[in-house]
């Protein structure tokens, strides 16, 4: 009776001394458009496309988030293929190439970049845009 009695104590004990983790999880679609007259194409092993001029490409991602997402809570789709403290991608951009960092003011490793649009409590549409500006910028690629 002493071990039955010390069982179901404990199990109580446990049960209400362990806290409940709940997990959230927020949708986000990342919209890039080519404003240019150029072929756009980023190229990794793991993420890569090419946007002809004047069209798009659209990336889905489900992200882990708070129990009520915001712009802020997300993060743009390339973050997990890059060191986050040197973070550069090279965008090539009609025979040029440009490097896009987290440090830079626009960027496609940067959420503050990209134009957010809620589509419902936990979805989110983000656009970058490519523009001429950003093929006036590119150098010659390495």
């Amino acid at each position: 009776m002493r071990s039955l009695l010390l069982g179901v104590f404990s199990l109580l004990l446990f049960s209400f001394s362990c806290k409940k983790r709940t997990e959230y999880v927020q949708y986000g679609e990342f919209n890039f458009e080519n404003k240019t007259s150029h072929l756009v194409v980023l190229n990794y092993p793991s993420f890569s496309f090419s946007i002809q001029p004047g069209e798009s490409f659209l990336v889905k991602q489900t992200q882990d988030g708070p129990k009520n997402p915001t712009p802020d809570s997300y993060s743009e789709p390339i973050s997990k293929l890059i060191n986050r403290n040197t973070a550069e991608v090279v965008v090539k951009i009609g025979g040029k190439c440009f490097i896009s960092t987290n440090q830079s003011g626009h960027s496609i490793v940067n959420i503050k970049s990209y134009k957010p649009e809620k589509l419902n409590d936990v979805t989110y549409k983000f656009t970058f845009t490519f523009t001429e500006a950003d093929y006036n910028v590119a150098g010659d690629c390495k």
